[in-house]
Order: structure tokens, then sequence, then C-alpha cells
């Protein structure tokens, strides 16, 4: 599940022996917050750095809902569990309509693809429950400038 854009990134410090941490979500903040300790970074750097590393996301993000065709649409509507009808109109309608954090889910995407078998992602009645729940368990993206269709659906930014 070791996602080779946070790799990059975590790489391109020498001094920092970078390991995948099973224990952590794909983002690895284990790993950045192991590495700032190690490289003993004044809380300056930390912060203009941790800002990098989560533009870093948003890559990952990006990477993750690219494509726009049919099956890409069937395949994040399977992922979550919901009906996908037959055209991309009706998957964007039905995914405008579902609540869910997106660390979460491609989380779950990639746990997927490597073969394990992960819990459902879970799904929120409510925007402002889901924005509660992100805030609450630091699983935030900033994604405003998102530009891959699915993702721009999921946001609730993409019209038809």
């Amino acid at each position: 599940m070791e996602d080779p854009i946070i790799t990059r990134f975590l790489s391109q410090y020498p001094e920092f022996r970078y390991r995948y941490s099973q224990s952590d979500d794909w983002r690895q903040i284990i790993a950045f917050n192991a590495m700032v300790t190690t490289l003993r970074w004044p809380q300056d750097r930390r912060l203009r750095e941790y800002q990098k590393f989560k533009d870093t996301w948003i890559e990952v993000a990006e990477k993750e809902f690219e494509g726009d065709s049919l099956t890409h649409y069937i395949s994040l509507c399977e992922d979550l569990e919901i009906d996908p009808g037959e055209t991309i109109r009706a998957c964007k309608e039905r995914l405008r309509t579902v609540n869910v954090n997106l660390v979460d889910l491609i989380q779950y995407r990639k746990k997927k693809r490597a073969g394990r078998a992960p819990p459902a992602v879970r799904q929120f009645l409510s925007a402002q429950e889901l924005m509660e729940y992100s805030e609450r368990e630091n699983k935030t993206l900033s994604v405003e400038t998102a530009r891959a269709g699915m993702l721009q659906v999921l946001l609730k930014l993409g019209e038809e």
C-alpha cells in the first residue's frame, strides 16, 4: 500500500531513512513526524515542510480519482456500495448524494487493490456530520483545486 508519491516526498531527505508504516494510513503522518524528529527541524521549518507534504496528498487524491470513463465511475460506485446506474450521468447523480471522507475512501481503495478485505467506507448522513468527523479525526485534504472529475463529484464541485 506504499504510495510512490508519498515515498518520493519522504525520500528527498537522505538523512532520514523512510520506512512505510503499516500502522498509519496512506498519508504516512507518523513517518513525517519521525522525519521531523530525526532531522530536528525547528517549528517554522516543520510547518513549511508539512504544507508541502500535504500538497503531495492532493497529488495522491488526483491520481486515485483520475479517469472519467463509465468504468471508472461504476468502480467508484461499487466501492461505496451504491447502485451505479447505466450511464456516467446516473453515476454522478448517485455519487453527489454520498458523504464520505476522502482519506478513508482512498485508504479503502488502496487496501482493496492490495488484496485486503477492508471494511466498508463509512457514509455520513449529512455534509455537516462528515465535516465534524473529518476535523475530529484529522482526516482532511486541501482539495480546493481538484481537477479529477470523480473527485469533483465527490466534493460536490463538479456540475453536469
